[in-house]
């Protein structure tokens, strides 16, 4: 009995022992980083781990178990790495969150909220994307948006980046006519399925006649170009430079033309401000109904997505924000008051200021970035109270909710231009 035991210790399993759709399936449960330092193990795991249909597969895993992107489960995530950019660097701060709520919990918060899960902030990771580039001087970075790994960033407010700071690969997009409609850019990023494609949406705005006229240039990977829609938008794009992404779609608050009539749909809002969407694999616009009809004073701000359903910010004159949300997407009766959040910190005299929300925890918490008070939140709706995740100095309003992927733009669009990879 011994000989057999020191013989089969004598001869360890390897990895040339297993085959080879087994080392691919245990691999896929790793994390980016392992996966990145066995690439040095062998050529076949360098090969394997550099495989498009690997990647995508590894993607899907990642998707799984860590939804926050446009689909059925919103986003319900167990733990979160937040982009938050400022002057030169990009900060990813990774909290580990609680379990967070299932569509059947959505219609109590304050009860579900009872609940105090611990949110723990595992770690912070500062990308200096300035050198990545090698752009020394870069003075301001401002995130576009996040999907499946990959960030949108403008440099300078004039030169775009796609990046994936997990492999620290870069694509430089290249710059876009210059536009004789205005000079303030808004921007979105995000995923035409049908076309498999990422797509960049830049849009400016400007006056004429009194009315307003809105541009769209749109950026396509496998392209690696822009083109301009021939056909302009009688709105004028608001505080919402980036686009929050949903179902396929762009949406801006909109300050409306008077060149709008009831004609443009039967829908037709006569209000001064309202929600636009822009489809980006059929590259149209439509508008989106907002609740509180007659009320010509409802105003709004702070677009996002809670549960995987649209919200939006609106503060009554005097009254506490109130979180709105379309729990059927497109449906104007499917809005309702998720929860309300007061306009000062308890304690405090200072008002709560510009804010994202970013997700709902599964006890009904939500996960916050206060902008004026550069500090990462978390609200008990049931207490009204908050609690300081992180407090630094972020010196800029992007926040991006990022998920850790081995993509790359080569997924998307082989023949374009090569990735610099970051040193």
């Amino acid at each position: 009995m011994e000989t057999s035991s020191r013989s089969s210790s004598s001869f360890p399993i390897t990895s040339k022992d297993l085959p080879c759709d087994i080392i691919e399936e245990i691999l896929l449960q790793l994390p980016v980083k392992s996966l990145l330092r066995f690439k040095c193990v062998s050529k076949s795991w360098l090969n394997l781990i550099s495989d498009h249909k690997f990647i995508k597969s590894h993607l899907h895993h990642s998707t799984k178990q860590h939804p926050h992107h446009d689909d059925d489960d919103g986003d319900r995530i167990s733990n979160a790495h937040l982009m938050l950019s400022s002057t030169t660097l990009i900060h990813s701060l990774h909290l580990q969150l609680p379990n967070t709520r299932t569509k059947q919990e959505e219609e109590a918060p304050a009860a579900a909220a009872a609940a105090t899960d611990a949110v723990v902030l595992e770690s912070m990771v500062e990308y200096p994307v300035a050198s990545t580039v090698r752009r020394p001087a870069v003075k301001d970075i401002k995130i576009v948006g996040s999907y499946n790994g990959l960030l949108c960033l403008v440099l300078d407010s004039q030169h775009m980046i796609i990046y994936n700071p997990s492999t620290r690969h870069v694509q430089e997009v290249p710059n876009p006519e210059e536009t004789v409609v205005g000079r303030d850019y808004f921007y979105g990023f995000g995923y035409d399925c049908r076309n498999d494609d990422c797509k960049i949406v830049r849009a400016t705005s400007s006056s004429r006649d009194g009315n307003f006229v809105t541009q769209l240039d749109i950026f396509t990977l496998k392209t690696n170009s822009w083109r301009t829609k021939t056909k302009t938008l009688p709105f004028y794009f608001m505080s919402s430079v980036v686009g929050t992404l949903l179902n396929g779609a762009l949406h801006w608050a909109v300050r409306r033309g008077i060149n709008i009539s009831p004609s443009d749909g039967d829908d037709h809002d006569p209000r001064p401000f309202g929600i636009v969407s822009f489809d980006l694999t059929e590259e149209t616009y439509k508008e989106v109904p907002l609740p509180c009809d007659g009320d010509k004073h409802f105003s709004f701000y702070g677009l996002g997505v809670l549960g995987g359903c649209l919200s939006m910010l609106h503060s009554p004159h005097g009254s506490d924000y109130q979180v709105w949300v379309m729990k059927e997407y497109g449906v104007k009766a499917s809005w309702s008051v998720f929860t309300t959040i007061p306009q000062k910190m308890e304690d405090s005299k200072e008002y709560m200021g510009l804010m994202s929300l970013l997700c709902v925890l599964k006890n009904g918490e939500i996960l916050m970035m206060l902008h004026n008070h550069k500090k990462v939140v978390i609200y008990n709706p049931g207490q009204r109270k908050f609690r300081t995740i992180f407090n630094g100095e972020i010196g800029s309003s992007q926040v991006a909710l990022y998920l850790e992927t081995l993509v790359s733009t080569k997924i998307y669009a082989p023949s374009s231009s090569p990735c610099i990879l970051a040193t």
